[in-house]
């Protein structure tokens, strides 16, 4: 028998006359488990966040992103576009041209993002639910139209009656501008109609328009050359597979990107924003351990009877320490697990019913987001186990050093 772990037992869950040191020892219990359901509760919180992040990313960003690492344009040739055509997985294959450029509409200008793109985006019917007005097109006949996020649409006033006014917009030429030719003609110039109202993200919506290839090329005069190719992988099938089979492909001279790593930077600060949120509470964890430090401090004061008892029954200084280590160990772990149960019943709740909402208006979600995972709780038991083993050392060592000291001056 663990003669240890036994005594603890005992003294962790005595029903005899309720002190304050068992008061002391039940608000350490329950401190720990309130710090431990504050952590899983926050962590899951930024589970939440990044994996709402990424579906927004994942309504208008593609698949996989092929980009030329040394230059801004990209001209694939078809031979090529036809040999990563034939890899497994790869269900569209759409050539795009972005870039920034200046709109005028009555009296009112302003800079937004055209995403120039071919038939086969529409065909594929990206972007087509969030259409949340207007008609799903680009093209009727010789007249080009745009999908407008909704945030330009609204600071331009456009309108779908007004079919005299078109939306001009304006593109420097480069080429004119290198040589310091400042003209009429060092700006290029097109029109077109807005035919539906795009509602995807913030920034989505406040700058970008996306509008017929043919249409952004003769506005950019890139000469046949793109800005990226964006292929969207088949259901099922793993992004990394085909990855690397593209990256196989096409050589060292491009990048091909997963969606995650097309917005690295922002998934990167999530991560570390979760990071350093997890050692502050780590931290606050600690300070709070300090009821448990005392509550043990003064178990070992009280408990000095018995522990001449201990010590008459031949108890080892070994023994002896790892009794308040298990005391300490039952305080935790109690609370640790009063506090991992409370933080999944709250998740589950703020998952299941939207409990705490956000509190902003016309936001894409109305409650916390909220994805609770295993990892999350493992490294919180970790942490517990650290710290409350860091506050047991102390009082331990000190009841063994007033017995065995007690019995010396005997």
């Amino acid at each position: 028998m663990n003669v240890p772990l036994f005594i603890a037992k005992r003294y962790f869950g005595s029903k005899k006359k309720a002190s304050f040191i068992t008061l002391i020892s039940r608000i350490s219990m329950v401190g720990v488990g309130v710090e431990v359901m504050a952590l899983i509760l926050i962590l899951s919180v930024f589970n939440g966040l990044e994996d709402f992040q990424k579906g927004i990313f994942k309504t208008y960003d593609p698949d996989i992103k092929i980009v030329q690492s040394d230059v801004s344009r990209i001209q694939l040739s078809p031979d090529k576009l036809a040999q990563i055509q034939r890899i497994p997985g790869i269900q569209h294959i759409h050539p795009v041209l972005e870039d920034q450029a200046l709109i005028r509409y009555g009296k009112k200008q302003l800079v937004v993002k055209f995403k120039g793109v071919d038939s086969t985006f529409l065909a594929s019917g990206r972007l087509k639910k969030q259409v949340v007005e207007g008609d799903y097109f680009l093209q009727e006949g010789d007249q080009s139209f745009g999908l407008v996020g909704i945030g330009v649409f609204l600071s331009m006033g456009m309108s779908f009656e007004n079919t005299l006014e078109p939306i001009e917009a304006w593109y420097p030429d480069h080429r004119s501008l290198k040589n310091f030719s400042i003209r009429e003609e060092s700006i290029r110039s097109n029109l077109f109609f807005p035919s539906g109202v795009l509602e995807v993200e913030q920034n989505f919506d406040n700058q970008t328009i996306v509008v017929p290839l043919k249409w952004m090329n003769d506005l950019v005069g890139a000469e046949g050359k793109l800005s990226a190719y964006e292929i969207m992988v088949s259901p099922g099938m793993d992004e990394r597979t085909v990855q690397d089979q593209l990256k196989k492909s096409l050589g060292a001279r491009y990048q091909v990107q997963t969606r995650d790593e097309q917005h690295a930077m922002l998934l990167r600060a999530i991560k570390i924003e979760k990071l350093f949120v997890f050692l502050i509470m780590a931290f606050v964890m600690g300070i709070a351990s300090f009821t448990l430090f005392y509550a043990l401090s003064l178990l070992v004061i009280e408990k000095r009877k018995d522990l001449k008892t201990l010590l008459a029954l031949g108890i080892s200084p070994k023994q002896l320490f790892n009794l308040f280590m298990w005391v300490g160990f039952l305080i935790s772990f109690s609370g640790a697990c009063l506090g991992m149960l409370l933080g999944f019943a709250l998740g589950w709740g703020q998952q299941r019913f939207g409990w705490i909402g956000l509190g902003i208006e016309n936001a894409l979600i109305d409650a916390y987001p909220i994805k609770m995972e295993l990892m999350d709780f493992i490294w919180t038991a970790l942490v517990v186990m650290m710290v409350t083993t860091l506050a047991s050392v102390f009082p331990a060592r000190k009841a063994v050093q007033m017995t065995f000291r007690a019995k010396q001056g005997d």
